[in-house]
């Protein structure tokens, strides 16, 4: 056996021990449960070459070694392998994805929820952003004097509502024409047809209905540039406590908690991942301080080839990869394959309607 490669097989079962059982592991695990075919003192050595590289680290003087970012991106880039997952998951996710057809914000929170459950870690998925969406349909429903409810509806199924207050009181026929106009609007701005139609219309308000008209865009303007922590979902928040190197360290946890609550900011860091394939960033990877005990694995899900959206786990940087890779891309297909059968085919179909 070369010694470099003796010296990364130990390595190797380093990562996976540690993986396994949280522990520091020393000479004489290696030498007992991985029949590397090398004395303890020849494993000690090598160790303490590795060490020497930044491959391990040593958190008491009397402890063994523990895996540092820079072996987990070795273990990633050079030994993660995919995993088959079991075809009853995949038939589990097809049958809950079935229940969801146009309900996409159901089917997203859904999905983060059998993502926690199937990794026992945080995940989080975000949602498309609304403004590049196919606006199908606007709705202006009155609730009592000034106050109306503003309904905008995408032909991907999102849906997003939001009360305006007018400086009057609407009849029901005005709420009607301006609900034409609306709708009106959306369909010339997905034909590119805008111009006279929209001129002409625009003329047959009222300058009462054109006030009006002026108080709802700018709440269409709101919905359509909502901050992007409205457009994530996450589950399993507490799932790190299951895990003693967050259980045991308050501070660690503290940090690990608020930067999840910071949902603007977790949903910008992973859409910035998005890319073809799963992306992985381990500890010191991240961006933020707050992150540097953790690695993120996520992945994009497409609607007719683009990329909306994100799916993610976040957790100790000893993470099982290679199961959480796998799950990750299994998941990612069944979602993509799920809104091009149930979506896709009408985006095209339906424009111009």
């Amino acid at each position: 056996m070369d010694k470099s490669d003796r010296k990364f097989d130990i390595l190797y079962s380093i990562v996976r021990d540690y993986i396994k059982t949280a522990e520091p592991v020393g000479s004489r695990t290696i030498e007992k449960k991985y029949n590397i075919g090398i004395s303890s003192a020849t494993i000690r050595n090598e160790m303490a070459d590795l060490e020497e590289m930044g491959f391990l680290m040593q958190p008491h003087a009397s402890a063994g070694r523990v895996p540092s970012d820079k072996a987990y991106r070795l273990y990633v880039d050079r030994y993660m392998k995919s995993m088959n997952i079991d075809s009853y998951i995949k038939e589990d996710v097809r049958e809950l994805y079935s229940q969801y057809f146009g309900e996409f914000n159901e089917l997203i929170k859904r999905t983060a929820e059998v993502l926690t459950k199937l990794t026992n870690l945080t995940a989080i998925v975000t949602l498309p952003d609304i403004s590049e969406l196919n606006i199908k349909e606007m709705r202006l429903m009155h609730i009592d004097g000034d106050r109306v409810l503003l309904v905008v509806i995408t032909r991907e199924g999102i849906v997003k509502n939001a009360e305006v207050k007018l400086s009057m009181i609407p009849r029901r026929e005005q709420l009607d024409r301006l609900t034409e106009f609306l709708n009106l609007c959306a369909r010339d701005i997905q034909n590119d047809n805008t111009g006279a139609t929209f001129t002409k219309a625009l003329d047959e308000l009222s300058p009462g209905e054109q006030r009006m008209l002026k108080e709802i865009f700018a709440t269409v303007k709101h919905l359509l540039s909502e901050d992007t922590g409205s457009r994530l979902y996450a589950d399993g928040v507490t799932e790190i406590f299951k895990y003693p190197e967050f259980r045991n360290d308050t501070d660690k946890a503290a940090r690990f908690l608020d930067v999840l609550h910071r949902r603007d900011l977790m949903a910008q860091l992973i859409d910035e991942m998005a890319t073809d394939g799963v992306k992985i960033r381990i500890g010191g990877e991240n961006d933020l301080d707050e992150l540097s005990d953790c690695s993120i694995i996520s992945a994009t899900y497409r609607l007719n080839g683009k990329p909306i959206g994100s799916i993610g786990i976040v957790g100790p940087t000893r993470i099982d990869y290679d199961y959480c890779v796998s799950v990750i891309n299994a998941l990612t297909e069944e979602l993509t394959n799920h809104l091009n059968e149930s979506i896709g085919g009408s985006l095209d179909n339906g424009k111009g309607e």
